[in-house]
């Protein structure tokens, strides 16, 4: 007995000291950085923040997040300290801030200690959810695939006019966002396993509808287990579970193909395929080019699922955004379609529609005032510090201590009127061509390290569809006075989406 009080005694001591060096360590690192507090969320629950917890939850509910978050940084600045169910969490949007965090100190920033542990039973390692060297590998095994070479838009043009066939021509009304959404399902999962979902002619399976639902249902639980936390127990996990068995059991059937497909390859002529491998070349073909790297099962799967969550909704919601602004802002529309007209439509390519300045501006002004991913989160691998945002003016240094989260706001970011103007809330696209904000005062697809591969090959397809809609029709009405309004989940998109009537050239 009295050797087991003595080792306790012993461990309880090595911990204390353990402990205190590490406040000593972090006072060190403070004091040698002038680090200063930030100023804090007046919360009314400081143990939990839930108050704040609640409150983010109904103005999800009600679609009113993104407003609110304006207005929250009107109040409490450019940087400010939030309590997330027990956890400190930086909140900025200093420009300075987002470089430290996005490249200058990147190695002290990740996501997998926050999405890991919330979404392996759904998407596993990939490189979504791990940090380091696994996600150094994912990253490599993605990114041939995103390659200029690869961005197809002889497949793209065949669904594209699906849609066209689907906007009634004699001016009535039609709500474009579920089109393009339907678009980019069937585009998505033609690159990512060689075949479409065909939702745009109405032929898609039971098995890909159901396994849709269970998607859904298996990312929308994923993301709830992330901002629950430390808490992420509380969310029931029965049918959670079952809808990420169903994803697992559809993707298996397609890795199953590539690993067949990576067989062959090993024993026929190299690049040799079977007439029933679609029309998709191999690196088109996402899980078959990833097949050509590696044979491991849950790679595959884990990689595709999570390819799959950032490529389903992305440029369909940025061209549904682009087709609102554009119904509402009658005299761009004329004035693009007079540029884009001397395109020849049948010799469309790549450079082609990217040769457009005012095209360019037009994404540009889009992707500020509604970027589709709003905002973007990190977690402290370890301590560090920030550059701006301490004091009573904000212009201290910060300490993180290791475990805090980060979250910044483009959104906000894109409206300040001290980087955009007074009239930062506007849509003017020609303030693009005077006007070149600093790298990280617009940061539409992320930036750094993990910023987005996909980011041209999305620019490429919607140049190139708005391209063809401004080619078909002569003029677009808008059919809803409503207001963009926020619906943010993974992205954010209309919640009302984007009714216009457009009539023939």
């Amino acid at each position: 007995m009295g050797i087991v009080i003595i080792l306790s005694l012993s461990i309880i001591v090595i911990l204390g000291i353990s402990y205190l060096t590490k406040l000593r360590q972090r006072h060190g690192l403070s004091h040698a950085n002038g680090c200063r507090p930030a100023t804090k969320y007046p919360h009314w629950d400081p143990v939990l923040g839930l108050d704040l917890f609640f409150m983010t939850g109904k103005l999800f509910e009600e679609n009113r997040y993104l407003p609110n978050l304006v207005e929250r940084y009107a109040k409490l600045g450019r940087t400010f300290e939030t309590n997330l169910l027990g956890s400190p969490s930086i909140n900025t949007i200093e420009p300075r801030n987002l470089q430290t965090v996005y490249v200058a100190k990147s190695k002290d920033w990740g996501v997998q200690p926050v999405r890991l542990p919330a979404q392996e039973p759904f998407c596993g390692r990939g490189f979504i959810t791990t940090d380091g060297t696994q996600w150094e590998h994912s990253r490599a095994l993605l990114k041939p695939s995103f390659n200029r070479a690869n961005i197809d838009l002889v497949a793209l043009e065949r669904g594209l006019r699906l849609v066209l066939g689907r906007i009634p021509k004699d001016g009535s009304s039609v709500d474009l966002q579920p089109l393009f959404l339907q678009l980019y399902l069937d585009t998505a999962t033609s690159f990512l396993f060689g075949e479409s979902f065909n939702s745009l002619d109405g032929t898609v399976s039971d098995v890909a509808e159901n396994f849709m639902k269970a998607f859904d249902h298996a990312m929308f639980g994923s993301g709830f287990r992330i901002a629950l936390g430390r808490f992420k127990f509380l969310w029931p996990t029965g049918r959670w579970l079952e809808s990420c068995q169903t994803t697992h059991r559809f993707v298996d059937q397609y890795v199953d193909k590539a690993l067949q497909y990576r067989e062959r390859l090993l024993t026929e002529t190299k690049g040799a395929r079977s007439a029933d491998e679609g029309n998709l070349s191999v690196g088109q073909n996402l899980i078959y080019a990833m097949a050509e790297q590696t044979a491991d099962r849950k790679t595959l799967r884990n990689e595709s699922l999570q390819a799959m969550m950032a490529a389903q909704e992305t440029t369909a919601v940025l061209i549904s955004n682009v087709m609102f602004l554009l119904a509402r802002h009658q005299d761009v529309w004329h004035r693009l379609r007079e540029e884009v007209l001397p395109l020849d439509s049948q010799n469309l390519d790549a450079d082609a529609v990217q040769s457009v300045p005012f095209l360019r501006h037009v994404l540009n002004e889009t992707l500020r005032l509604y970027p589709v991913f709003p905002q973007m989160n990190r977690v402290a691998l370890n301590d560090t510090t920030l550059p701006l945002g301490g004091g009573p003016d904000g212009k201290s240094p910060i300490f993180v201590h290791a475990g805090t989260m980060f979250d910044t706001a483009f959104f906000v970011l894109h409206r300040l009127p001290s980087i955009w103007g007074l009239d930062a809330d506007k849509f003017r696209p020609d303030r693009w061509a005077t006007f070149k904000p600093q790298t990280w005062e617009y940061v539409p697809f992320g930036g750094g390290p993990r910023g987005c591969a996909g980011q041209y090959k999305a620019l490429t397809e919607a140049s190139y569809i708005i391209v063809r809609i401004l080619h078909e029709f002569k003029s677009i009405e808008s059919r809803d006075e409503r207001e963009w309004t926020g619906q943010v989940q993974l992205t954010a998109k209309n919640l009302h989406g984007c009714k216009v009537a457009l009539t023939p050239a």
